[in-house]
């Protein structure tokens, strides 16, 4: 399919590419410089000279984001609610489930796990990246029962993620995660405790649910089969973000602006849902660094003839930084910034925006700030105090220095805003 300039709906067009991970600190490997600042990226420098760029705090300076608040800002969350803004709901939300009041849901990883000394290990956070295997797993974990009329239910989602909900009577979700987070591994599994004197319950029902998760999945013969061909096994199952149903107030809402959303990634579709977006997918628009690059950028484009605010998530710079690939992260933005000709062809802004940065050299999230631009075709925004011809190579250091002022993630969306809502 080929783009075509067409008219918005209403106002302006803008395309917002939002690059999961998209900031990272200098790797020694690319000569101290961070994966964007090393790739070749003509069409996003272009954009950034003709334009408007700048860094971001996706939440606030000094704070370490993650997915579903750093991108649920960019989406019109108030800043106010972002407390009430969970992953676990979120999660549930992006497989189609709906939360009956007294439920509680997690954000849940297969994930491999030993067990030493009557303690629980977590040797990998996400089993390696489990794919083609989780749809087997997740049938020996989908219905658990953990007495006292509690069910636990499990739904497999992207790769090793899933969507986990407890129902039952005297759950309350005031409750810590069990995931040890990003860090050195074998790391101690974390013991599931309450946060408030309500949910000492819900506290004692996931440590079962863990237990018995385990005793489902350590001996599964698919197990014998990953390790002959040298993967990790799949032994149990992590939680986090642990929440109840909730409501947001919508910014967009409030402004009278409408999105659609075009996504792979179980979660940004969530929050999509909780948005009340439209979202565009299709089953090669996937969560990993194989997903359709050219077909979410087209998809954007035919969602620009029915509204004028679009949103295309990318999560492969995240997993690439994750992983400890510095290199495979800036090979990705590279074949991006190569199709993004596609978007300009469409006549509308272009937004480039990210939830958080991701640490190549450790595979961490990090409260850095985020390299961001802004570009309509038909604006000269960029060219005032800056030299005719003037080449930016857009990245950290360059935004450090940009024509924009430093800004949270949310004054950002409401420039974009009022672009299209002129």
């Amino acid at each position: 399919m080929t783009a075509v300039s067409h008219p918005s709906p209403r106002g302006r067009g803008c395309v917002v590419l939002i690059l999961d991970g998209l900031g990272d600190l200098p790797v020694a490997s690319l000569g101290g410089r961070t994966p964007l600042e090393a790739a070749s990226t003509p069409n996003l420098d272009r954009f950034a000279a003709a334009g408007s760029y700048g860094l971001v705090d996706p939440v606030a300076e000094g704070v370490v984001p993650n997915t579903h608040t750093g991108v649920g800002l960019l989406f019109g969350l108030n800043p106010k609610q972002r407390g009430l803004l969970k992953r676990g709901p979120v999660e549930a939300a992006g497989a189609g489930l709906q939360l009956n009041a007294g439920d509680i849901a997690f954000r849940a990883n297969f994930a491999t796990l030993e067990k030493r000394d009557g303690d629980f290990f977590v040797v990998d956070r996400r089993a390696g990246r489990v794919s083609r295997d989780s749809a087997e797993f997740a049938r020996v974990v989908a219905e658990l029962d953990l007495g006292e009329d509690v069910i636990a239910r499990f739904h497999p989602t992207d790769q090793h993620r899933g969507a986990l909900v407890f129902s039952g009577p005297g759950l309350h979700p005031e409750l810590n995660d069990t995931d040890p987070g990003d860090g050195p591994m074998p790391a101690l599994l974390r013991t599931c405790v309450a946060g408030d004197t309500h949910s000492g319950f819900a506290a004692s029902k996931v440590n079962r649910f863990i237990k018995k998760a385990h005793q489902r999945l350590v001996d599964h013969p698919l197990n014998e089969k990953r390790r002959e061909q040298g993967k990790l096994p799949v032994t149990g199952v992590i939680t986090r973000g642990a929440g109840g149903w909730f409501e947001l107030d919508s910014m967009l809402d409030a402004r009278g602006v409408r999105a659609t959303l075009v996504a792979g990634c179980n979660t940004v579709a969530g929050l999509g849902r909780i948005f009340g977006m439209m979202t565009v997918n299709s089953a090669s628009f996937t969560a990993g660094v194989d997903t359709d690059l050219r077909g979410k950028l087209e998809a954007a484009c035919d969602a620009l003839r029915h509204q004028s605010l679009v949103y295309v998530h990318i999560k492969a710079p995240d997993l690439f930084a994750h992983d400890l690939q510095p290199e495979g992260k800036k090979v990705f933005l590279e074949k991006l910034d190569r199709l993004l000709p596609i978007l300009e062809e469409s006549g509308a802004a272009i937004a480039v925006a990210a939830d958080h940065s991701t640490d190549s050299n450790i595979g961490s999230h990090t409260a850095d700030p985020v390299p961001t631009l802004f570009y309509a075709p038909s604006e000269k925004d960029g060219d005032e105090g800056r030299p005719a011809g003037e080449k930016i190579n857009f990245g950290e250091r360059a935004c450090r220095a940009g024509n924009r002022s430093r800004r949270t993630g949310h004054e950002f969306l409401m420039e974009i805003v009022s672009y299209v809502d002129s």
